[in-house]
């Protein structure tokens, strides 16, 4: 395990300090950070849980989206596992919560034989596409002290869901670079002056939210509703927004530099004083898309030729 070893900039806690962290979390977030569910699924079930007394773990245990196995392990034995000294292979971990099986674990071994290597079985598990690294990772980190840092704010990432869900709205200011927020439906939440760097908002509903002046910068906002949102002095630098809704987006001020919006629906969305450079266009819009004098474009993108309403 010597390649999972932190180098100089990376970041270590002591045993004792990821055992208190981690046996106080709530199974949603112990999930979402072991990667095996996603936050749109956190989302359904915290509403579910909202019209039933089924725990967590049941609701996403009935909609098959994790074992029963793995919600009882992660609840009644992974505290016990953290704390247990010496530790055992990793494999037993991952048999012990469901995440592979007997047959699995045959051929892995077999092949592990077969190859006549010391590649390890989690490496082998990982090529077979029976878990994920980032799964693999969070055993690492949290059995062996082993990690390298990953800037995701797990626990404000699930707070806010959470928040969402008992009716708080506002998230100003909130730290969310590279957090996974594919598929959630947060509208008319307030998330100004939040960082958002290379965060996931695939197939996202933030529509009517504001999101001023939040950092955006690599992005990734395919297919999202963003119809309404205010994005006044934003930074989406590098930003992904094909085939997203920005309908009546409100872009004042904000820079899309090298951002993608091609089959994005800019039905009277508003770059009145956005820089533009290096952002890439449908070559024609059919509707109103309204910019000013101080909106910056590139030398070879006609805004009048696109369909374009000067302000």
């Amino acid at each position: 395990m010597s390649q999972y070893f932190s180098d100089q900039q990376d970041r270590k806690l002591s045993k004792n300090s990821l055992v208190n962290l981690q046996s106080k979390k709530p199974l949603g977030e112990v999930l979402l950070e072991a990667g095996l569910v996603s936050i749109a699924q956190i989302e359904i079930a915290l509403e579910e849980q909202q019209d039933n007394n089924m725990k967590i773990g049941e609701i996403l245990a009935y909609r098959s989206w994790i074992k029963q196995e793995t919600a009882d392990f992660f609840v009644d034995r992974w505290s016990s596992f953290l704390e247990k000294t010496p530790k055992r292979p990793l494999a037993f971990y991952l048999l012990a919560a469901g995440l592979l099986d007997q047959e699995q674990l045959t051929i892995l071994k077999q092949k592990q034989k077969q190859s006549n290597s010391e590649t390890r079985l989690y490496a082998l598990a990982i090529e077979q596409g029976y878990i994920k690294q980032v799964t693999v990772n969070f055993f690492l980190k949290y059995l062996y002290n082993l990690y390298r840092f990953q800037n995701l704010s797990f626990p404000s990432l699930y707070q806010m869901i959470k928040n969402y869900i008992n009716g708080e709205i506002d998230f100003r200011g909130l730290e969310l670079c590279q957090v996974p927020l594919n598929g959630v439906k947060l509208k008319k939440i307030i998330l100004d002056q939040s960082t958002l760097i290379q965060a996931n908002l695939n197939s996202s509903n933030l529509s009517c939210s504001s999101l001023i002046k939040v950092d955006l910068t690599l992005a990734d906002l395919e297919l999202a509703n963003l119809s309404y949102v205010n994005f006044q002095q934003a930074c989406l630098i590098e930003a992904n927004l094909r085939r997203s809704n920005l309908e009546q987006a409100n872009f004042r001020g904000a820079n899309l530099q090298e951002a993608d919006l091609r089959g994005a629906n800019l039905f009277k969305a508003y770059f009145v004083a956005a820089d533009l450079r290096g952002a890439r266009f449908s070559p024609v819009y059919s509707y109103d898309v309204y910019y000013d004098q101080q909106t910056i474009f590139d030398a070879n993108f006609n805004p009048i030729k696109a369909g374009w309403k000067l302000r």
